[in-house]
């Protein structure tokens, strides 16, 4: 299909309705027409109304019954019959928009539209109205580094038009090797940004918005705004947060079941050096990214006796320059110009915040300096090597070993679980994808069961009879004691949360009358007891 200018349409439209053919269907001229691109034109003709949906209709059935390909002049005999003066600019219209769809959609409608032999999800239909769900659909972009850049390129190309990312770091000269999307005039910016910007331009026709901020920040209802969330975190605290966050939006029915429509599922992935991994978490059928979070190691941390008395290693050097001297340090005009002060013993671990001390710029390359200079310092003292610039850096920053094909593998298998997920034109992966480039070519996928004890998704049931006129303070040391269980949060059965244990008590006070939905008899509880999670607790007010 082609697109033509205004002055192309004037002349257009006193066409017959077989040159009108010939303009509108460049390929017709030769023996055959793609089914895929003609399909999507027919369907089109048909969402538009009255006015080409008897065209459209007629197109689609042609389609349908000519396999892969549309001989041209069934083609021609048929647009002849029903192409009229009065309608050749809408058709022309609906030709350059279908233009422009199959160019978006050129390498996914052959997946979602043609029947082979593919492992499809039960209930998928091979069918051009999949190309419209896609695009219909909206995903939220957790990240913006190196894994980011990688997942937001994979979903604008995929065909995603609406996504939203957040990213609360801005832009060093260290990321430009590995993350694409930026170049060195970006340096400084914040990454999410960057990141939109370049993708809005390169992918046309993708709707995506940016946010610098904590993903705490924001509150249910603009978690519930999105069909997948996909995550290229670095640290797991954030990770246990979204993951509980997710969770915490299903809703249920007066049975206990779940709404599939409140089903938000987290496609998370990670990379270090040449090792990586890509998970989904579709709740509360799969376990939760806490049900295994103890298997995931974070960066080193060492006693402090260890860094003070008796360093081993280089990572001991640096810390001890970054955690006893840092705080030290009253004035800094070069990593060899500056000034110390004396702590009063027991404040050695003071935190940079402190009014008297110099603010810690990890992304200033003098601080850098004079914490490597530090700990190159206390390295000779002890007769300990390996302390060099490079090694400050990953430790001070918590910079993850990166590889730039690790990354576009490890993101590649998590926008392919979005889109798996978001279509059904495959099953999504059974939990855990493993990849391991570092002793050759090595991967493997498996299920992570559910963990019982888990604090967010593990499950157990009782019952708790009180007065509306407690508080839900009262009502929390009442069961508290009772059950001699930790109680971690309330909310009601339609997910306004009440109580929660991470975010603070302002409720705590306020009576079960005042907080509890007209007509609502019941909230929903989860606790901890002997190591079990508790969840759907009945609260029954009188």
């Amino acid at each position: 299909l082609i697109s033509y200018s205004n002055s192309d349409l004037l002349l257009l439209r006193g066409m017959s309705s077989l040159e009108v053919l010939d303009a509108l269907l460049p390929n017709a001229n030769g023996r055959s027409i793609p089914s895929d691109v003609l399909g999507l034109f027919a369907r089109m003709l048909q969402n538009t109304g009255d006015i080409t949906s008897a065209l459209g209709l007629k197109m689609a059935e042609l389609v349908e019954s000519s396999g892969r390909a549309v001989a041209s002049a069934k083609a021609k005999a048929l647009m002849n019959e029903h192409v009229e003066k009065k309608n050749v600019n809408v058709i022309l219209n609906i030709a350059k928009q279908a233009n422009k769809r199959s160019r978006e959609y050129h390498s996914t409608i052959p997946l979602l539209t043609r029947k082979g032999n593919e492992d499809f999800s039960p209930g998928f239909e091979p069918s051009l109205a999949n190309v419209e769900v896609l695009a219909s659909k909206k995903v939220l972009c957790v990240g913006a580094g190196g894994l980011g850049c990688e997942i937001l390129k994979n979903l604008a190309l995929s065909g995603i038009k609406n996504i939203v990312v957040i990213d609360l770091d801005t832009i060093d000269l260290s990321n430009l090797n590995r993350q694409f999307l930026f170049r060195r005039k970006d340096v400084g910016k914040p990454k999410a940004q960057v990141a939109a910007e370049f993708i809005k331009k390169r992918a046309k026709g993708v709707k995506i918005e940016w946010h610098m901020k904590k993903i705490q920040d924001f509150n249910d209802s603009f978690y519930r705004q999105f069909d997948v969330v996909i995550a290229g975190l670095d640290n797991v605290k954030a990770r246990l947060w979204l993951n509980a966050k997710l969770f915490s939006l299903l809703e249920y029915d007066e049975e206990g079941d779940v709404d599939p429509d409140s089903i938000i599922p987290l496609v998370d992935g990670g990379s270090e050096g040449f090792k990586g991994q890509a998970r989904i978490f579709i709740y509360p059928y799969s376990s939760c990214f806490e049900c295994s979070a103890e298997d995931v190691k974070e960066g080193p941390k060492f006693e402090l006796c260890t860094i003070t008395n008796t360093p081993r290693i280089a990572e001991h050097c640096i810390a001890y320059a970054l955690l006893i001297l840092w705080p030290k340090l009253k004035s800094l005009k070069d990593h060899k110009n500056y000034e110390m002060v004396q702590i009063q013993k027991g404040n050695e671990t003071r935190d940079t915040k402190t009014p008297n001390g110099v603010k810690l710029d990890k992304d200033d390359p003098e601080h850098m300096t004079w914490v490597y200079e530090r700990a190159k310092e206390r390295a000779f003292e002890f007769n300990i090597k390996g302390v060099t610039y490079n090694l400050t850096m990953q430790y001070v920053k918590n910079i993850i070993p990166a590889i730039a094909s690790t990354n576009a593998l490890i993101s590649a298998a998590c926008t392919n679980e979005v889109i798996k997920y978001l279509t059904m034109a495959a099953t999504s992966m059974d939990g855990y994808f493993f990849y391991n480039g570092q002793v050759g070519t090595y991967s493997r996928t498996f299920e992570y069961k559910k963990n019982p004890n888990c604090f967010t998704c593990g499950a157990q049931s009782i019952s708790y009879a009180t007065d509306a006129t407690k508080s839900l303070g009262e009502l929390k040391d009442g069961i508290e004691s009772k059950y001699r269980i930790v109680c971690k949060s309330f909310f009601t059965s339609d997910q306004k949360t009440l109580y929660n244990k991470t975010f603070g008590d302002e409720n705590l006070d306020k009576s079960l009358a005042s907080l509890m939905p007209t007509g609502e008899s019941k909230l929903i509880m989860m606790a901890k007891k002997e190591g079990y999670i508790i969840f759907d607790k009945s609260v029954r007010l009188p």
